[in-house]
């Protein structure tokens, strides 16, 4: 990465961030580090009138910061940022354990604390990890790349407000240690290297233009195509969708589904990135892997006839209820309507499992959504259209009843 390749990555990185409410001024200062194609560093503070580049050495004792360099090795974006949650955990715990298994696959079994931004420190509470918070400050986040940077600091500070706000339900419980320590491993030797992977080949070879030579398909298995997209882009940019977390499906017809890829993040979507999944034996041939919950979308249509579509979210609110295990209650006859009288929470099990669609399954009965235990929600309906208003409607029936909203 050069200087120019540099400013236009703040630049992205200070949009989303923004949209995540994590450059504001509630959110206090943002800093972020870029690590050179020859070994310097740039960096950055963001959210001003001007982005000012700085170029230094990894090794500049000036920036205490940099020093995540030295704990982790592979890591080619680093950011030091408030959040709005994250400083109540900073200021007051130790470490933050794993309350959801987004936070369990990026971050690990546990988010550490650091008493300061020594060297020292920055190894401790990085050993292991990619993220940490950092007393005084709020958060410290390293990645592979500036995606992963990014979704990383959304996910941190979203641990952070699942744990304050679960307190007004009960409380979060912990991810079960087994299982949070399992989905670490995969997703760093496996899952997030889909991403990577991508985005360092399309950084390379951009994208074929739109009228390269496509498969055959009917109109409507192109029109779903794009609406999941689509869609797949509207959920992120409203909070509902993190990073690579959370997928789509939709019944194309009675041999087959569409499902969103395995691994790949939203904002890289493309309507040929969808998968087309044999619904009796989840084949797909040699196109991209699927999503890892197709069993659970197929699971679903095979259960209720009535359902067209299923959106399988990680949202922010509803993370907060299946943290603590405890249903949404739908008030508002309109989300009664889309949802039911309540989104129950399915018990335990590992993701992609057959043990995961039975209790999903179980839990929504003939309801459109449900909580999955310290992981999300499943919402379904006719259509792409309706599975999304009920994700939405759940969203804010979580909200309200925490009295956010």
């Amino acid at each position: 990465m050069n200087k120019t390749e540099a400013a236009k990555a703040f630049l992205e990185i200070a949009a989303q961030l923004k949209r995540e409410g994590l450059l504001a001024e509630t959110a206090g200062i943002v800093k972020a580090a870029l690590r050179g194609e020859n070994g310097e560093v740039f960096l950055a503070e963001l959210g001003g009138a001007e982005t000012t580049i700085l170029e230094r050495a990894a090794s500049d004792e000036g920036e205490p910061m940099l020093s995540a360099f030295s704990a982790r090795p592979d890591a080619t974006t680093v950011l030091l940022l408030g959040g709005v949650y994250a400083p109540g955990v900073a200021n007051t715990k130790k470490y933050l354990v794993a309350e959801l298994d987004d936070m369990a696959q990026i971050v690990g079994l546990t988010a550490r604390v650091a008493r300061s931004l020594t060297k020292a420190e920055i190894a401790r509470c990085l050993k292991g990890r990619n993220s940490c918070f950092v007393k005084g400050l709020g958060m410290l986040i390293t990645g592979r790349s500036t995606a992963e940077a990014v979704t990383g600091a959304i996910l941190l500070e979203k641990a952070a407000m699942t744990h304050e706000l679960a307190k007004k339900i009960g409380g979060a419980r912990r991810v079960p240690l087994f299982s949070a320590a399992l989905m670490h491993l995969v997703y760093q030797k496996k899952y997030s290297k889909i991403n990577l992977e991508e985005e360092t080949k399309r950084s390379v070879h951009p994208p074929e233009p739109a009228d390269a030579e496509q498969p055959e398909r009917s109109a409507r298995e192109q029109a779903l195509r794009e609406q999941i997209v689509a869609y797949g882009m509207r959920l992120t940019n409203e909070g509902v969708l993190q990073g690579t977390w959370g997928n789509l499906a939709v019944r194309l017809d009675e041999t087959y589904m569409l499902t969103t890829p395995s691994g790949l993040d939203y904002r890289r979507l493309t309507p040929d990135d969808i998968v087309k999944v044999e619904l009796a034996t989840l084949g797909y041939g040699n196109q991209r892997k699927p999503t890892s919950e197709k069993r659970m979308h197929r699971d679903l249509f095979a259960a209720r006839a009535d359902v067209g579509a299923c959106i399988h979210t990680h949202a922010k609110l509803c993370g907060v209820f299946a943290a603590a295990r405890r249903s949404v209650c739908c008030i508002s006859g309109e989300m009664k309507a889309l949802v039911g009288e309540e989104m129950r929470c399915a018990g335990h099990a590992l993701p992609s499992t057959k043990k995961l669609s039975k209790v999903a399954l179980r839990a929504l009965g003939n309801r459109n959504g449900c909580l999955l235990m310290n992981h999300g929600a499943i919402c379904c309906g006719a259509d792409l259209e309706r599975a999304y208003l009920t994700c939405k409607a759940a969203e804010q029936a979580a909200g309200e009843q925490l009295g956010v909203l």
